[in-house]
């Protein structure tokens, strides 16, 4: 069964705040639930999990580089 996340679960899990959040909603894998602005938002937990490794693996590859 998938886990999903609300903002503010994401957001303490990854010890970051709300606005954190919002401002990188579009680099996040995430699920709108409706069409307002308002609408609630939900992460699959595995895919944001996946998300976090690649991004800091290239990251750590462009550090390397340098």
């Amino acid at each position: 069964m998938k886990k999903f996340l609300s903002k503010k679960n994401l957001a303490k899990s990854l010890n970051v705040s709300q606005s954190t959040i919002d401002r990188m909603l579009n680099k996040f894998p995430h699920y709108k639930l409706g069409n307002t602005r308002q609408s609630r938002v939900l992460f699959e937990a595995d895919e944001v999990s996946d998300y976090l490794s690649s991004a800091y693996a290239i990251n750590k590859k462009k550090e390397e580089t340098q």
